[in-house]
Order: C-alpha cells, then structure tokens, then sequence
C-alpha cells in the first residue's frame, strides 16, 4: 500500500499537464477538421442535428501517447508499457484510417485482437484473471477476447456529448483509489491514470454538451483499449471483482442493449440509438443531464469496488444495486408521458 502521498506530485503533474496540452490540441485540432469538411453529418441513427467535427480523439492520444512513453522510456525501462504504446499505436493508426475512409468489421476486429494479444504480453505468468484456477493459456484468451471486447464496447456507447470522456475519468478515479490501497502498487499505474483522466478532462471542454468536437473511433477505440488494460492490472491483483464493479455501468449498458438487438436479429455492429442513454437523452432533449446521472452513479460503483476489495460478493451486488436503478432511471425517462384519460360522464 501506497501509504505516503509522495506519488500524488507526479500523478498530479502528469494530469495537469495532460489536461493543459489536450484542451489546446483539441481546440487547434478542431480547427483543422472543420477547415478540411472531416464532419459527422446528422442522420437517422444520430442524436445531434448539425455538423459536427469528429476526430478529436487524435489530439487525446497524442498526449497520452507522449506521456506513456515519457513513462515507459524513463529509465528503468518499462517493457509492459512500451507493448502497450506499441499496441495504443497499431489503433491509433487503424482507427483513424477507419474514420476517414471506412474499414470492414472483420479488419477492424483483427486489429483489436491483435492489440490485446499485444497488450497480454505486459502482464507476467503470475498475473492471472483467475487467480491461476484456469490454465494459463485459457485465462490469456478469455483476455484477450474480453479485451476485445472491452473496446468495442467503448466505441458502443460513445452516443452522446461527453459520455466517454466522463465515464474514463470516472473509472481512472477508480482504478487509481483502489490501486494505492494494494499491498504492492505500481506507481506507474497510478502516473497513467492521471495522464489518461487529464487528457479527457481536456477534450470534455470542447465535447460537453452542445459539443463542439467529436472523439470518433480513434478516440473510442483506443480509449477503450487503454481502460481495459488498466481494469486487467487492478483484476489481475486478484480484485476481478473490484473491476468489474468500476466498469459496470457501461458493461451493462452495451451487454443489455446487444442482447436484446441479436434477439431480434439485428446487425449488432451497425449504428443505432437503442443503449439506454441514447433513449433518455432523446426524450429529456440534453446530454449532459444524463451524463451527470452516470457521474453520479460511477462514484456510488467507487464505493461498492472498495467494498469488493474485502468482500466481492457484497460490492458486487451493491453494484449491480446501482446499476438497476440507474438504468431504471433511464427507461422511465425514456417512456413517453401519459395522456390524462378523459374524466367519465356524469349522466
């Protein structure tokens, strides 16, 4: 355990200035896109009604990609980061290409694969899902596939002005709290999780609602990746549990609502506005209420992590206790209103 405060001035450093650099980058960026037409046009599937420049995510990964290998480079060494900029990379550029032009789902799922099998390659043989009741190689595909996973998901329900963003900061906040409170804690995690929760609180100055800027996939995507492999180094300390509940909301968001699509026999990776926040925002008519619930409930999932680390049965039902109302809270504002019925004749 982390128990002098001695980390918190590079942690702090490292958000501020990420924060700093990226609000400027953004704004600059912004600027680029809209000179050059790379605009996000209205259409049936989307919740905003102009033009909107999409692609800010470059500006986020180019900070956090600079200060992860300012990190990963400063001696020692850190081989597991330098796989993970390595990785953060490969999506960088796939993602991008696949914002201007367009990439197949099968080439886009290739790349995601790819970059979590990358990324496995920083954790050690001793560093399980499981706690080493799976044979090693099951527990590497059950995280690489979920990894996977974790970034399309990421990319899912990234369907209104500010949610991602939030939602990163939220859970780097988590993670963070909860690495400094294990006996053995890199302090390299707690650095990312600032740099990363700093660069996003930087975009959200230009994507709160009505945003002005758009992530896109190649700010999703990797973002995505990036959260994922710092939930796998808080699970993989045998607080699986603890993860989980950290990230719950959205995994339960984008698991109901694909569920539910597949039943009916949709293409799940087609766009759409069925996630239960696009459904509230659109009948309450603004983003950032609906985000501010998320707030709000990601600090209640914080509490009920830190009850995991002791009793994982217990924080994750109080989890997914929160989870319910949130997304109950959700579907009722999405519910269109009753009409009064007309009051019976008096004969």
């Amino acid at each position: 355990m982390l128990n002098d405060f001695a980390f918190l001035l590079p942690v702090a450093l490292f958000a501020l200035t990420a924060f700093a650099l990226s609000g400027g980058l953004t704004a600059l960026l912004r600027g680029i896109l809209l000179k050059r037409q790379m605009l996000d046009l209205p259409n049936e599937r989307s919740l905003h009604t102009v033009p909107v420049p999409r692609g800010g995510g470059l500006a986020v990964m180019a900070v956090v990609a600079v200060g992860t290998a300012l990190l990963a480079f400063f001696p020692p060494i850190s081989t597991p980061l330098v796989l993970i900029i390595l990785a953060l990379l490969l999506l960088v550029l796939v993602s991008w290409f696949d914002d201007r032009k367009g990439l197949g789902a099968g080439l886009r799922l290739i790349a995601h694969l790819l970059a979590a099998s990358i990324g496995c390659l920083a954790f050690t043989p001793e560093q399980t899902l499981f706690g080493g009741h799976l044979p090693l190689a099951l527990d590497r595909a059950v995280m690489i596939l979920g990894w996977a996973w974790f970034m399309n998901l990421y990319n899912f329900m990234d369907g209104i002005n500010g949610i991602t963003g939030t939602e990163t900061i939220s859970i780097m906040a988590g993670v963070a709290l909860l690495t400094s409170l294990l006996p053995s804690s890199d302090p390299n995690t707690l650095i990312l999780c600032g740099l990363i929760a700093g660069a996003c609180g930087g975009f959200l100055l230009l994507n709160w609602h009505p945003a002005k800027i758009f992530l896109g996939d190649v700010g999703s995507i990797p973002l995505g990746f990036l959260t994922g492999y710092l939930l796998l180094t808080l699970a993989t300390a045998n607080q699986l549990a603890a993860a989980l509940c950290v990230a719950l909301y959205y995994l339960a968001d984008s698991g109901l609502t694909i569920t539910k699509r597949l039943l009916r026999g949709e293409k799940i990776w087609q766009a759409h506005r069925q996630h239960f926040y696009q459904r509230a925002a659109q009948a309450i008519g603004r983003h950032d209420k609906i985000v501010l619930w998320i707030m709000l409930a990601n600090l209640a999932l914080i509490d009920a992590a830190l009850v995991a680390m002791i009793s994982p049965l217990l924080g994750l039902g109080l989890a997914v206790i929160v989870v319910a109302l949130l997304l109950g809270a959700m579907q009722r504002a999405a519910r269109p209103p009753r009409t009064a019925s007309a009051a019976p004749e008096v004969p």
